[in-house]
């Protein structure tokens, strides 16, 4: 049996287990099974909260998605992790670093219900001239590293657009295989997105992706709100760090049977 949490962070939802008073193995098998919305429990990641890896870091986290593939970073996934651990008493309501396969992840307690979290301040890269070719040449489209990948598509009307039919195109591609994929448009002062998640699909958020979008459209000490589905994230630059402020809540608990 298998003790968990079920969270969102801004509507990405989670099933968090900790290994820090116990330890739970998984295997890809079971990892994808739970996530399926009809015959297990669903999720948009799972999340593993270990010991730390680094004497500097004070835990380890791990996500995986609904195809039982690990992803690299989960921004919204880090601020849960930061709910958990605070409610469940595992660790004192203050900042904590947290260890991560790709970057380490700063996160902080609010007088709400959101978390804090401070990042590297994301870091554009090339897209090969070859890959370039699978987009329109009247897209506006930049490649971004924030703890993940991002292929970040500027476009209006984005409800309209076939994101899905893109993404599997696209992902056809070694280049994009493992990339999440967005489109954004601007909407007054905020930023309106949807994402893909490689390995996951379409999701209600994506706070690396939020944080992608921010690091292209962001001035050095302001800030901007990505709108998605899910809600709402505050994004702001802090120069070589990126602070992204954003909820973090409890859905529900349970066990799962595992087999």
């Amino acid at each position: 049996m298998i003790k968990f949490k079920k969270m969102h962070g801004n509507g990405n939802d989670f099933i968090v287990i900790e290994n820090l008073t116990k330890t739970t193995s998984l295997t890809k098998a079971q990892i994808k099974q739970i996530g399926d919305r009809k015959k297990g429990i669903g999720f948009d990641q799972l999340i593993t909260i270990n010991p730390p890896k680094k004497t500097n870091h004070d835990l380890y986290i791990r996500f995986f998605n609904t195809d039982g593939s690990e992803a690299t970073m989960c921004l919204n996934g880090v601020r849960s992790v930061g709910a958990f651990v605070w409610a469940e008493k595992l660790f004192p309501k203050k900042p904590m670093l947290l260890g991560t396969k790709s970057k380490e992840v700063l996160i902080q307690p609010t007088a709400s219900k959101n978390v804090q979290a401070i990042i590297d301040f994301p870091s554009e890269e090339k897209i090969p001239h070859i890959d370039m070719k699978l987009l329109a040449k009247e897209l506006n489209v930049a490649f971004v590293n924030a703890g993940n990948h991002h292929l970040l598509i500027e476009f209006k009307k984005i409800d309209s657009y076939d994101l899905s039919s893109l993404c599997n195109k696209l992902r056809k591609r070694n280049f994009f295989k493992n990339s999440n994929i967005s489109l954004w448009e601007r909407s007054g002062n905020s930023i309106l997105s949807r994402t893909n998640e490689a390995g996951a699909g379409e999701t209600l958020s994506c706070g690396s992706a939020a944080a992608a979008i921010a690091s292209i459209v962001l001035k050095k000490g302001k800030g901007v709100t990505v709108i998605s589905k899910g809600g709402k994230i505050s994004l702001k630059s802090l120069g070589n760090k990126m602070e992204m402020t954003g909820p973090a809540e409890f859905i529900c608990e349970g066990v799962w049977e595992k087999n």
